[in-house]
């Protein structure tokens, strides 16, 4: 297996790649992707190319694209101006699971992040992808901030609920 620098020939395939993640993680998905979404990202993924903020690295097994990360610099925080490097679009094929090229994509990842002399990496994972928590955690990924999410609706019925008992 080999990581490199995707080019701008991948990004059709990456792009593919993107949407079958957005598959999988379909039932887990709060907010549904606009149209054109997918555009955007091939977008995104043909000017990260040239990008020295950015990263697009694909794993490789016997010619075919196995694996994909994209990594971006940015500052996180409105109180910091420290900045992180944030992961997304990690996604390795069925039937490549589990032999190390998701860890090889993490460690190309890390390896740019640390060149650019950036100390924190963070990627926002859907809390029920036991898979993903968990392989994140192996590597040393914490939860930090938690997002969570609700309906107007709901919160409006179960804190008219609540001002009815209490």
């Amino acid at each position: 297996m080999k990581v490199r620098k995707a080019t701008a020939e991948d990004v059709p395939t990456l792009v593919a790649m993107f949407q079958e993640l957005d598959r999988m993680q379909r039932d887990w998905r709060v907010f549904t992707p606009r149209p054109g979404f997918y555009d955007e990202v091939a977008v995104k993924y043909r000017e990260s190319l040239d990008a020295p903020d950015r990263l697009l690295v694909v794993a490789e097994k016997e010619g075919e694209v196995v694996g994909m990360a994209y990594g971006e610099v940015r500052i996180p925080s409105r109180f910091s101006d420290e900045r992180s490097l944030e992961i997304s679009g990690v996604m390795v094929r069925a039937g490549h699971r589990g032999q190390g090229v998701g860890r090889a994509l993490a460690e190309e990842v890390a390896r740019f992040a640390e060149e650019r002399a950036i100390d924190w990496m963070e990627l926002k994972i859907f809390w029920p992808n036991e898979q993903a928590m968990g392989f994140w955690r192996t590597l040393g990924f914490t939860p930090r901030v938690v997002q969570v999410t609700a309906q107007a609706g709901e919160v409006l019925r179960r804190a008219g609920e609540f001002a009815e008992t209490g």
